[in-house]
């Protein structure tokens, strides 16, 4: 009778254990769902851009990033326009000589996935500024 309760029980505790480790709810790495600006008045120290919702943590992160004089969504790049191109976490500060140079960034980032990317959409970012208060913050272009 000890015997059979006692496998009763270690057979609970092995299905409890079991269950608890399927029901984890972490995504599979994947393509990042959202990329913002810092949303902070602009102050010169280059602007820090974040990918989020992507699963489990990739490897790493490639940014693209088209710097665009042009603010309309007419022109596409041009021979005046800058691209860069970096492997870097989550986060990436683009440096405050294009941010300041230029008026519209245009941005995808990919997760790298075990060694496949996984691209985002493109973001585009223009800059703004305050008439009451003469801050300059950069914010989505479709907003």
């Amino acid at each position: 009778m000890k015997t059979s309760a006692f496998l009763a029980v270690g057979f609970l505790a092995l299905f409890g254990l079991t269950e608890s480790c399927t029901n984890q709810t972490t995504a599979p790495c994947g393509q990042p769902q959202q990329v913002t600006a810092d949303s902070e008045c602009y102050t010169g120290n280059g602007l820090r851009l974040t990918a989020s919702q992507y699963g489990d943590a990739p490897l790493s992160f490639t940014w693209d990033i088209y710097a665009l004089k042009d603010t309309s969504r007419i022109m596409g790049f041009t021979s005046k326009d800058e691209k860069i191109k970096m492997i870097e976490g989550s986060t990436f500060v683009v440096h405050d000589s294009l941010v300041s140079k230029y008026q519209r960034l245009i941005v995808n980032v990919a997760a790298n996935c075990g060694g496949q990317l996984k691209y985002s959409n493109y973001y585009a970012f223009v800059k703004k500024t305050s008439t009451s208060s003469n801050c300059t913050t950069w914010v989505n272009q479709n907003q």
